[in-house]
């Protein structure tokens, strides 16, 4: 194991005592080492925000060998030999719970899609063009290009995307019969002291 010490930000976190950082080869995360000398209770606020810095739970080792606590990062599911560590005295689990992403990301998957318009169709069909002709260019800049030229497309030429689009809507009614489109609703305003306020709803601040 060799010496890694922290970076200032998470420097700032930690009590004004002397502490030892190594980095473990083994595990390939930081170990931090604490005088013996030291109370219990300034071990555990050290442990709490260690934990809190790196998002793991923090088993809390007693070396006698060292004549120092040894705090370390336990990773979920961890099989890591800790028998060389010293005697375990607590565990401090100080992260967050992780959002659950994969329900998000199903309800994502699960949603039905509304059928594209023919200035959607146009739009998507003329934009890698306009990319690959205009490197660089930003999404608005995009939009004002292609709108310009649908704008001066003749009768016919929009009628093709009319009808591109009609068929499109015909298909998505096809594959999803009981889709109906919903109109996500505004956020309330309330009018507070000359100022328009959004997010509230009536009898709330």
């Amino acid at each position: 194991m060799q010496p890694r010490y922290l970076n200032d930000q998470v420097m700032d976190t930690l009590p004004d005592i002397p502490m030892t950082f190594v980095r473990c080869e083994t595990q390939k995360n930081l170990h931090v080492f604490i005088p013996e000398a030291f109370d219990l209770d300034l071990v555990a606020t050290v442990a709490e925000n260690f934990s809190r810095k790196v998002q793991q739970p923090v088993r809390v080792f007693h070396d006698e060998a060292l004549q120092k606590f040894r705090l370390c990062p336990v990773p979920e599911g961890s099989t890591v030999n800790t028998t060389d560590y010293g005697v375990f005295y607590f565990l401090c689990d100080k992260s967050e719970p992780k959002p659950n992403i994969p329900e998000k990301k199903e309800r994502e998957a699960n949603r039905v899609p509304r059928p594209r318009n023919s200035w959607i169709l146009y739009r998507q069909y003329h934009s890698a063009e306009f990319t690959k002709s205009y490197p660089g260019i930003t999404a608005s800049e995009l939009s004002t290009l292609i709108s310009t030229k649908w704008k001066a497309e003749p009768p016919h030429e929009k009628r093709f995307w009319n009808d591109l689009a009609e068929q499109e809507k015909r298909n998505h009614r096809e594959k999803y019969p009981d889709y109906k489109y919903r109109v996500r609703k505004p956020q309330a305003k309330k009018k507070i002291g000359g100022q328009v306020m959004t997010g509230t709803t009536p009898g709330q601040i």
